[in-house]
């Protein structure tokens, strides 16, 4: 077997590096575009903070529910919306992104646009949603009341229809939208894990007291608290939603004055 020349070692070691440059590229864009994702998800989570299921789970608790129905209402709650939404994400959001635009739009546009009118859309969405909740602070999306049974089985129920009911909050229809845009389903995933970690952070810390201490003590110190804080947290979510549809809406006005995008869409 001939050995080979030094130029010819010289080429390979220079496709090596080359195709190793290309990689370490790929990947640090990667986890550049995860962490606007995660940081969009973050900031769409805090635009859905929504008390309604920490208040149906506090009079729960104060009507006598026992612990495991009230766990099995949160873990419902919030792994059915993880599921519900990287479900959206992955079957509804993925065909959104793989619509063929460019049958409405002049010259085969390139998916930077598409991205820029899907921005339009969804702030355009955000901003109302924003508006409609500033003139109406008491105004929410549609979320099921207190249940007659208390059982495991009825607050399970109700935890199921909590979730589905995420469907009518247009933050969380945003998150679907963009999230769908990734093609990996462990981004998806973690897209929306952040988004109920934040949004649901309220009933999450209320489980956790409610199962480390007395429920009455609980019930009693979290009312107190949430007659305290309610309007500094519907004047802070109102202002997140109106934050994150003219952030869209900044994001493709720059885009089609510069050609650049910002924000992971």
């Amino acid at each position: 077997m001939p050995i080979p020349g030094k130029s010819t070692l010289a080429g390979m070691l220079a496709s090596e590096v080359r195709r190793t440059v290309a990689c370490q590229h790929l990947v640090t864009r990667y986890h550049s575009h995860m962490v606007q994702l995660l940081l969009t998800a973050f900031a769409l989570g805090l635009a859905s903070l929504d008390f309604t299921a920490t208040v149906l789970a506090l009079g729960a608790l104060g009507a006598g529910a026992q612990n495991r129905a009230l766990l099995a209402f949160g873990c419902v709650c919030m792994l059915g919306t993880l599921a519900f939404g990287t479900t959206l994400s992955l079957v509804i959001g993925s065909r959104i992104a793989g619509l063929d635009w460019s049958s409405l739009l002049p010259h085969d546009p390139a998916e930077d646009v598409i991205a820029a009118i899907v921005e339009v859309l969804l702030g355009l969405g955000l901003v109302t949603w924003g508006i409609v909740r500033a003139l109406r602070p008491n105004t929410t999306p549609p979320k099921p009341t207190v249940p007659r049974g208390l059982g495991l089985i009825s607050l399970a129920a109700v935890g199921t229809l909590f979730a589905l009911a995420a469907i009518f909050d247009p933050p969380f229809l945003s998150l679907v939208v963009i999230a769908g845009r990734y093609e990996h389903f462990w981004s998806v995933v973690a897209a929306h894990a952040t988004w109920v970690s934040v949004s649901h952070a309220p009933l999450i810390l209320l489980l956790i007291l409610a199962l480390s201490t007395d429920h009455d003590l609980v019930a009693s110190r979290f009312q107190t608290w949430w007659r305290r804080i309610r309007p500094i947290i519907v004047r802070l979510v109102t202002g997140t939603v109106l934050l994150a549809g003219v952030l869209f809406l900044l994001d493709a006005a720059w885009y089609f004055v510069t050609g650049d995008l910002f924000l992971p869409t």
